[in-house]
Formats: C-alpha cells, sequence, structure tokens
C-alpha cells in the first residue's frame, strides 16, 4: 500500500504555489501558475491558476488518491464565508478524494515555520501584520496589517516611504543626502532631480510601488549610510512592537515575508530587539508557506506527535524538491 498522499496550495496575490507529497515526508512534485486572489471577483480565474498548479505538483498521480488539501490564501480572516463556498468549488475544480481546507494565509505561514500549535506569526513583506495562533489553524488576536493608509509598520512599503521622504528632505534643503539618497533618485527621477518630480512620479503609481525601494534601504543600511541605519532602526521598533502585541513568551514567534526570511538587517536586528522583548522565546524563520499549506494537510495521516513533528522537519526541509 502507497503511503496517503496530500497537497498544498499557496493562492498568493503574485503567483500560486502547489506542493505533493506523501505521509512519509517526501516531496513527490512542485507546481506553480498565476496570482489567485480568493477574495477578489474574478473567481474562475483563481480556481484556473489554483488547477494550474495543482496539476503540475501532481503530474501522473491520479487527483482521486489525494487525501487531502491545505491551501492557505489571504483575506481568508476578513471574509469568513469563504471558506466553505470556496472550498467545495475547489473541491470539485481538482477533482481529489479527501476534504479540500481553506485557511489564512497568515496560519500556513506559521505553521511553515513551527509544528507547535500555539504561538505567532509576524508577517513583512510589502506590508506587515502579527498574529496569534492557537491549535494550528485558528487566529486569535492580531496586531497591523492596516494597509498602507493606515498602517504596516516597518514593513517593506513603509521603508520605501521612509525613503523617498527622506529623498524629498533633502531636495528641499533640509536634509541629508547620502548613498540611499543618491539610488532612489537615480530610480525614481534621474532626469528632473526635484521635490515636485518626485511627487509626481510617486503619485502617478500604486502606492505599494514604494516598497521596491526596501532593497535600497537595507543595502544601504549595510554599506554604512547613516539615514539607512535610522530608518531600519525605526522599522525594528515598528515590527518588534507589532509582534510583542500577540506574541507570549515562551511560544513560538515564525517571522515570514521577504524582509524577514532572506538576510537583511531587518530579520537580523528583529531576532535581537525580540530576545530582549521575549527572553527566552523561540524566534523562528517560516519556510515557503506552501510547505505550511501542505503539513496543514498531511499531519493527520500522522499517528502521534512524534511523527508529526518528523513530517514537519521533512516537509519544510528544502531539499527533494525535484522528482
Amino acid at each position: 500500500m502507497h503511503p496517503p498522499l496530500f497537497l498544498g496550495i499557496d493562492a498568493g496575490g503574485t503567483r500560486t504555489r502547489a506542493l505533493l507529497a506523501d505521509s512519509s515526508g517526501t516531496v513527490l512534485g512542485l507546481g506553480e501558475s498565476g496570482p489567485a486572489n480568493v477574495a477578489g471577483p474574478d473567481r474562475e480565474a483563481v480556481l484556473r491558476h489554483m488547477g494550474e498548479a495543482a496539476a503540475a505538483a501532481i503530474g501522473a498521480v491520479d487527483p482521486e488518491a489525494i487525501g487531502a488539501v491545505g491551501v492557505g490564501a489571504a483575506g481568508m480572516l476578513s471574509m469568513p464565508g469563504l471558506a466553505e463556498s470556496f472550498g467545495t468549488g475547489l473541491r470539485a475544480a481538482l477533482g481529489v478524494g479527501g476534504p479540500v481546507t481553506l485557511l489564512s494565509d497568515a496560519v500556513t505561514a506559521f505553521a511553515a515555520g513551527t509544528p507547535e500549535p500555539d504561538g505567532a506569526v509576524l508577517i513583512a513583506g510589502t506590508g506587515a501584520v502579527a498574529l496569534a495562533v492557537r491549535g494550528h489553524t485558528e487566529a486569535v488576536a492580531r496586531s497591523d496589517g492596516y494597509g498602507w493608509l493606515l498602517g504596516d509598520a516597518g514593513s517593506g512599503f513603509w521603508l520605501g516611504r521612509e525613503a523617498v521622504a527622506a529623498v524629498l528632505r533633502h531636495l528641499d534643503g533640509h536634509g541629508p543626502g547620502g548613498w540611499m539618497v543618491r539610488a532612489v533618485l537615480d530610480v525614481i527621477a534621474p532626469a528632473d532631480r526635484t521635490s515636485g518630480a518626485v511627487v509626481g512620479r510617486c503619485m502617478a503609481e500604486s502606492p505599494a510601488r514604494l516598497a521596491r525601494f526596501a532593497p535600497v534601504v537595507c543595502e544601504a543600511a549595510e554599506g554604512g549610510d547613516a539615514l539607512a541605519r535610522e530608518i531600519v532602526e525605526r522599522a525594528l521598533a515598528h515590527l518588534a512592537a507589532t509582534a510583542a502585541s500577540v506574541a507570549e513568551r515562551g511560544r513560538p514567534i515564525v517571522l515570514a515575508g521577504s524582509l524577514l526570511t532572506e538576510p537583511t538587517p531587518v530579520a537580523r536586528g528583529l531576532r535581537e530587539r525580540l530576545a530582549g522583548r521575549l527572553p527566552g522565546t523561540p524566534v523562528l524563520t517560516a519556510a515557503e508557506p506552501v510547505r505550511g499549506a501542505a503539513w496543514l494537510a498531511g499531519r493527520g495521516f500522522a499517528p502521534d506527535a512524534a511523527a508529526r513533528r518528523e513530517l514537519h522537519r521533512r516537509i519544510t526541509a528544502a531539499a527533494g524538491d525535484e522528482r
């Protein structure tokens, strides 16, 4: 008899990923397709992209043989009724034999970092949010994640906005220059280096586009730029406060999102901040969210806690991605 099979899907606003594994922890296939915003209006495109990613991961395997599917998707916390209605349609679209469970992408990010049932997850990419998680799948408290206009303090967007604001102060004659200021100007207004040109360019684009300057801030900070370092320090204060608002001492904090899973000064500095605020609390880094979704789908096939932990270790490891 073959080990039970399960599928994880990470439905993102940029792309959709799927991962097929079995209960021994062997990753059997990976797939990828276009964006899948389950809270958006184009339900047909969402189902198509999820189906394409799943089909690529499944390959020649009979979908009926898949015993469980876990899906992490943005918007689930604010639209609780979506899980049941969308899950039914997705199960039919995938043609799988087992149940399909839709979960918040924050929950699957938490599961990508730890097999513990309770703790907190801090996600910092373009935006920033922290949630307390209980029983693996229930988000019970939230901090920030209010979007670019009202929050997301310390996020990639926030870093970019602070960098551009520093450029404007410099151009108007009451702020320092430096490597970071020059680098941002070279991108945003290389020909007309005036505050009016910078403001006009930013107003003509989506606010989220400011997040593209976050790597510039990080690189400048690591290179010794004093202004960039000051921005990073303020970001760290915001993110540490966001996480501490929902975290409990001793329970794991999982760091997720590009600012915190890649080797940035924000990721390194935040670990130090959290160690000072919550001593003795494990601070972990999430694997890819699709791995958390897959583990949540497959953990029911593990006979005991030790087996679930080993399954988590194998699913979230980077090795074994090829068929």
